[in-house]
């Protein structure tokens, strides 16, 4: 091989690297729009509930405080129908309102119902800021619990961030995936949370 075949091959190659590093841009699916919607409030969590099918299901939302639950907290938002479950997905949807002091909730039950509800938002004092913030964000609940009639079966936490006086930060770090029984060591520091979930009959 001589010397001129050498550097047209050297010159080949630099060409062929150099269109493999170029950067294209592609058409946005649906999918990439979901951080976007994310970092704005909306959250969606989808359950296959085809093991509860054709049972009769009532919509469970409790609210707790400082690690207890509030009595009769869920009277003025919880949906108050039994209803015969006759599809096998259960989405529940979280979304900002139109005023910062109330986030809402959405259950959809594949060929049964949907139902929307209020949550009403305590605020909580940011310090080293000096003013005082709404801010919350969902995290699941592991699914290990047995499928009892007449039992909550919590599906998705609704939780506070809380203020860190040693950071100077509000914060709600800790496990993305909540306890069933609520022992996990985040909820002993959120200020004030709703349970989102499910029981059957």
């Amino acid at each position: 091989m001589n010397k001129k075949t050498i550097i047209i091959a050297l010159l080949a190659l630099v060409a062929m690297m150099g269109h493999a590093q170029e950067i294209k841009m592609n058409e946005a699916s649906f999918s990439d729009y979901l951080p976007l919607l994310n970092a704005k409030g909306y959250m969606a969590y989808c359950f296959d509930v085809s093991a509860i099918k054709g049972k009769n299901v009532k919509f469970n939302i409790r609210e707790y405080v400082n690690g207890k639950e509030v009595e009769d907290s869920s009277h003025y938002f919880l949906f108050p129908y039994t209803f015969q479950a006759n599809g096998d997905k259960l989405v529940i949807g979280l979304l900002p309102s139109e005023t910062d002091s109330l986030a809402l909730c959405c259950f959809s039950w594949e060929n049964t119902v949907s139902f929307t509800s209020s949550l009403i938002l305590k605020q909580i004092y940011w310090e080293s800021e000096n003013k005082y913030i709404y801010s919350y964000t969902s995290k699941p609940f592991e699914l290990t619990m047995p499928l009892e009639a007449d039992t909550v079966i919590p599906l998705v936490c609704y939780c506070s961030f809380w203020y860190d006086a040693e950071y100077k930060v509000t914060r709600c770090c800790g496990e993305n995936i909540i306890n069933p029984d609520l022992s996990s060591d985040i909820l002993k520091y959120v200020p004030h949370y709703y349970v989102l979930g499910i029981k059957f009959y």
